[in-house]
């Protein structure tokens, strides 16, 4: 009996050892693709958010999530720039990222906070400006941080 259940916990252990090894590779990622993804989800939510950006659209609860979501992005943006990841041939990131991290952090925290305010607006009239500012930040960014698209 006692070895049994000394093989039952030993394969236990290796599952869990194994599912721990698996979880490590999937969350490894690719950092490029991984902050492409975030920042096509902050486009689309910005392109929900301008859509109940008038008095006759407005819905508090899909700003909140349109908004939240922006946020939450933002957040996650911060992890995906590491050191080297700027060599990527996929990336459309500037290298300026890297030359000045500290400001485009800075900025991606601003963002999550304007996106988080944005997020609280109960009326349309509090969400417009609100959102113009989160806009505002994008826009802000991707002047300085955007690679142009090449033109063939």
């Amino acid at each position: 009996m006692k070895r049994s259940s000394t093989v039952v916990w030993a394969a236990a252990g290796g599952a869990c050892l194994a599912l721990s090894v698996a979880f490590a590779a999937i969350s490894a990622g690719n950092p490029v693709e991984d902050r492409q993804a975030a920042m096509k989800a902050v486009g689309q939510s910005m392109k929900e958010g301008a859509g109940i950006n008038n008095p006759t659209a407005f819905d508090a609860a899909k700003a909140k999530t349109a908004m939240e979501s922006v946020a939450a992005n933002a957040k996650k943006l911060h992890g995906l720039y590491p050191a080297g990841s700027d060599k990527d041939p996929k990336t459309e990131a500037d290298p300026k990222i890297w030359e000045n991290k500290a400001d485009f952090d800075k900025r991606l925290t601003e963002l999550a906070s304007l996106a988080t305010t944005a997020s609280k607006a109960t009326t349309a009239d509090a969400y417009k400006p609100a959102y113009a500012a989160v806009g505002a930040t994008c826009k802000s960014c991707h002047d300085v941080y955007r690679m142009k698209k090449k033109t063939t």
